[in-house]
């Protein structure tokens, strides 16, 4: 790529996620017989202004910041797409459990007594604005709305 003595670029780091301006302080040409070598020397914006070699950088250069958020958006909504994948993947985990379980209940409730089957809501408590905490026994609780819970019919 080309870039002009004064130009400022963005460097985004690939080893963290940062942006960082640098300028274009000097254009090295060299000739070969086989050919015509040209680099730069970029300032970083650091407190010394330390001015190194534009090849030494790890950082994908932009000449714009458009086309730098452009990069960035991509990079994120790709990521968010291996997360969003992760979670599809580990939401298989529930899915026999889940089967068995409601099979199963659906048998147990048959011969358990009216007693038993509401032994699981031990506590239900009204917390602040209009949320309802359950105690579901060992040590959890859950929380949702009282309008959710009304519509549960219990």
């Amino acid at each position: 790529m080309s870039y002009t003595v004064g130009q400022i670029i963005y460097l985004l780091s690939r080893k963290e996620i940062k942006v960082y301006p640098a300028q274009i302080v000097e254009e090295i040409k060299r000739k070969t017989i086989s050919e015509e070598i040209v680099s730069y020397i970029i300032r970083l914006p650091d407190k010394s202004g330390t001015e190194v070699l534009i090849d030494e950088v790890s950082a994908e250069i932009f000449t714009s910041i458009n086309d730098l958020e452009i990069k960035m958006v991509e990079n994120a909504k790709a990521q968010i797409g291996v997360f969003l994948e992760n979670a599809k993947n580990l939401e298989s985990v529930f899915l026999p459990a889940k089967e068995e379980s409601s099979a199963e209940s659906i048998k147990d409730t048959k011969n358990i007594p009216e007693k038993k089957k509401r032994s699981r809501k031990k506590k239900t408590q009204e917390a602040p604005s209009g949320k309802v905490e359950i105690d579901l026994g060992n040590g959890l609780k859950a929380s949702m709305s009282s309008d959710t819970v009304s519509n549960l019919n219990i």
